[in-house]
């Protein structure tokens, strides 16, 4: 059995190791490893339906990883796969001035198409001893799935033959011997946002109608509109109709809800990481793995830390770890494990340089996160605010959760003063609130987390008192008053 200790830590294999946590499932090719460091959960069961579904997080939640894994398991399936990539399918389209949102999603269906027309062409090519008439019939099915353009007198825009398109998939599949296509849509983002309720309708006239094809349509919250209405007109695609199921990978990994299944998911990450770079067995049980991660940490509290410091995101996990590994234990000479100053040092760090650099140059959205720390932090010394649930798609905080400086927590409230109004929760960043630490502003609530030992506890950021909570509410509507005033009300 292998032995974790202080030894590994310092150990040149175990920095190699380290180093190679920050690479992204889209920069990894070899398919075998994408595999052997996946932790399945229920939403990736989920994902393994014929249904047509949204998966849905913000970047470094793992959607591309689990998608990338999804295609893997199926093909071994037997099932045929298609995956595009929505950065590839605008080469070009951003030199053409003067095109409308219209005329753009139309480019950006034209090449989506364009790249099932290939794949399908080979397919044909492949087939072994096919009938002439057939394989003249399969060329020219495929060969006409881009090119069937008509005017919509209605709107008076250019659009696409769907009834054509969807008989020639049909027909294409049939004669293919194809029970089950399924086609995965990832950087669903990439499309300009104008344009993509009008690229969603496209999919929905042509492709959704076609049974035997199964979408799996991959986004970044808040960058994405998948549906409006025009001139009375709705157009895209609508959650609970068109999209019966969505995979919120967001909501899903919350430790302020889901405390022991997030750590033991994070344990596993970290373990199945560090051990395909360091030969680890990885098929121990789920036990051995998080008593073998814990062991690189000084104490419970530790791990705990780290896993609150990610804040549900997987990449943010891995390189916190990773950043306070290089920066905080190996630049401290004595240091035998990770420790809790080094994780919250390197949640700090991270959060300067990769998230809140990011608004810098944006003065409304900067002044609500200064509004947020004066007031929330150093007010009601809490990092958890609500906001009325009519409110909470303001441009503004959408911008905030974007970045993650900010979370929402997957919880509705309602407040006795306001019976008739819900709140949803927000929570700032656990990287931005470890800053305070060690000033008159630090928080008083007690740790509500039975794993720690007392002795841990008070080294630890604390959680917030939900009780508290629920007085405090953040407007962002008061960003857009002439006058300066206080964004938070206090009932």
């Amino acid at each position: 059995m292998l032995d974790i200790t202080e030894n590994i830590l310092r150990d040149e294999s175990f920095k190699v190791a380290v180093t190679s946590l920050q690479k992204r499932a889209e920069r990894q090719l070899d398919y075998d490893r994408l595999v052997d460091v996946f932790v399945e959960t229920d939403l990736f069961t989920r994902s393994r339906s014929t249904d047509t579904q949204l998966i849905l997080g913000r970047r470094g939640t793992g959607k591309t990883h689990m998608i990338k894994v999804f295609a893997f398991k199926q093909k071994l399936q037997g099932d045929y796969i298609l995956m595009i990539d929505c950065t590839q399918l605008g080469s070009g389209i951003s030199s053409i001035r003067d095109l409308d949102e219209y005329e753009t999603a139309g480019k950006y269906f034209t090449g989506f198409l364009n790249p099932i027309g290939t794949d399908l062409l080979d397919a044909v090519i492949k087939m072994e001893n096919p009938e002439k008439t057939k394989q003249d019939r399969l060329f020219n099915k495929i060969a006409s799935l881009s090119s069937f353009i008509e005017i919509n007198d209605k709107l008076g825009k250019s659009t696409f033959n769907y009834r054509q398109i969807t008989d020639s998939l049909n027909q294409i599949l049939n004669d293919l011997g194809i029970s089950r296509l399924f086609i995965l849509i990832d950087e669903w983002a990439q499309i300009p946002v104008a344009s993509q309720p009008i690229f969603a309708e496209f999919l929905k006239r042509s492709v959704l109608p076609v049974h035997k094809i199964s979408l799996k349509i991959v986004a970044v919250n808040y960058q994405c509109e998948f549906f409006k209405t025009v001139s009375g007109q709705p157009i895209g695609i609508q959650r609970g109709a068109d999209l019966t199921d969505v995979l919120e990978i967001d909501t899903y990994l919350i430790y302020d809800v889901k405390r022991d299944q997030v750590v033991k998911f994070f344990g596993h990450v970290l373990y199945n990481h560090l051990g395909a770079e360091l030969e680890w067995n990885l098929n121990e049980s789920a036990d051995e793995k998080i008593s073998r991660v814990e062991s690189l940490f000084t104490q419970s509290g530790a791990f705990l830390q780290l896993v609150r410091a990610a804040e549900g995101n997987c990449r943010d996990f891995l390189c916190i770890f990773a950043r306070a590994y290089f920066d905080g234990f190996l630049h401290t000479a004595n240091a035998k494990r990770i420790s809790i100053s080094n994780i919250e040092s390197a949640a700090a760090s991270w959060f300067d340089s990769e998230k809140q650099s990011n608004i810098k140059v944006e003065p409304r959205v900067q002044n609500a996160l200064t509004h947020i720390f004066e007031k929330v932090i150093r007010g009601y010394k809490s990092r958890t605010f609500m906001v009325e649930m009519s409110k909470a798609d303001h441009p503004v905080l959408l911008r905030l959760l974007n970045e993650r400086v900010i979370h929402k927590i997957n919880v509705v409230y309602a407040h006795k003063t306001n019976p008739g109004v819900r709140y949803e929760l927000f929570t700032l960043d656990f990287g931005a609130y470890v800053r305070f630490k060690g000033t008159e502003n630090e928080p008083q609530d007690p740790i509500e987390t039975s794993e720690i030992r007392k002795e841990d506890a008070k080294f630890m950021v604390p959680i917030d008192d939900k009780r508290s909570v629920r007085r405090i509410v953040f407007d962002p509507d008061t960003l857009d008053a002439k006058e300066e005033q206080l964004l938070l009300q206090l009932y």
